[in-house]
This record gives C-alpha cells, sequence and structure tokens, in this order.
C-alpha cells in the first residue's frame, strides 16, 4: 500500500491517508466520542504527537457521497486515525479510534493493517499495544489480528486502571 489507500469496507469507500494538521477537528471529536470516560488529549498534545510521528499518523477518510446515511452524506468524512511509534525494530501504536457509528465495518482492522505494512518497509519486528483489561471488545479485535496478551501492568492508566500489554510479531 502506498503514501494513500483507497478501501472498500461494508459499503463504505475510504482512502487511508497521512493525518494533517487541517484533520485535527475531527479527529479531536472522534477522540471524545471514542473514550467518553476519559480525558480528552488536548490540540497541543495531538499537535505534538503529529511533530514526533507524522509518517505513523494515520486517517481514515470517507469518500463524498450523495446517497448514504445522513452520518457520511456530503463531502468526505473522517471515521478513524491510528497513531504509531517507531523504535528501530519495534513499534507500538499509541492510540486508534473509530466513529461509533462506523465500528464493525472493518475501519480499524484496515488502519492497523495500514500500520503494519508501514512498520514491515522499516524493518520493524514487533508492534505492541496497551489497552485496559476491562477493554474486552478491544482485547478480541486485537486477538483478531493476531496480537497476544504478554503482561498485565498494575495501575498502567492515570485512574488507576491496569492494562495489558498486547504484542505481534510482523
Amino acid at each position: 500500500m502506498g503514501a494513500q489507500s483507497r478501501l472498500k469496507m461494508q459499503n463504505v469507500k475510504c482512502k487511508i491517508r497521512k493525518f494533517s494538521l487541517s484533520d485535527l477537528k475531527e479527529i479531536r471529536k472522534i477522540e471524545k466520542g471514542s473514550f467518553p470516560n476519559q480525558k480528552a488529549w488536548s490540540k497541543k498534545y495531538f499537535e505534538k504527537i503529529y511533530q514526533k510521528y507524522p509518517k505513523e499518523f494515520l486517517v481514515a477518510k470517507t469518500e463524498p457521497r450523495r446517497k448514504s446515511s445522513s452520518f457520511l452524506r456530503g463531502r468526505g468524512k473522517i471515521v478513524g486515525y491510528i497513531i504509531g511509534q517507531k523504535n528501530k525494530k519495534e513499534a507500538k501504536i499509541i492510540s486508534l479510534a473509530v466513529v461509533p457509528e462506523m465500528r464493525k465495518r472493518g475501519i480499524g482492522t484496515i488502519l492497523i493493517k495500514f500500520l503494519i505494512n508501514l512498520f514491515k518497509k522499516e524493518g520493524v519486528k514487533k508492534i505492541s499495544f496497551h489497552t485496559r483489561t476491562k477493554n474486552k471488545i478491544g482485547i478480541l479485535f486485537f486477538k483478531k489480528l493476531s496480537f497476544e496478551i504478554s503482561q498485565k501492568i498494575k495501575n498502567y492508566y492515570q485512574n488507576g486502571d491496569d492494562a495489558f500489554l498486547m504484542e505481534r510479531k510482523i
């Protein structure tokens, strides 16, 4: 897959591309909708992440459509994002989110596969991700993508929640 990729997922056409600062407002909305019980990342934090990992900050954007659900009608909308971090032969997913109305359509899977392919081309051998131990849906989602729980980390999150470190060789 190149820098951009067009994909069709369950009647939704999406393009995966690099994040740009003009996407920030939509990304922050997705963040707030995806993690309602947690403090949302600030605009400054997203900008800082983008400066550090510009190639690894990707968005999924729908193609413009006339006949579609009210959510997708009109211009294309950003429906998900993923942020990765590479460190030599290992990488991690910092954040992944998909608009709640667009989940279970393959968007998260495509974002992860796209990022994995990007990392693979750069010689990365292993990718990891932290998730809350109570995030049953997220754990199952990552297991379907061949991630395995490698470690439980006590009090990983600011609110004291425990995390699983999930890893996959690539």
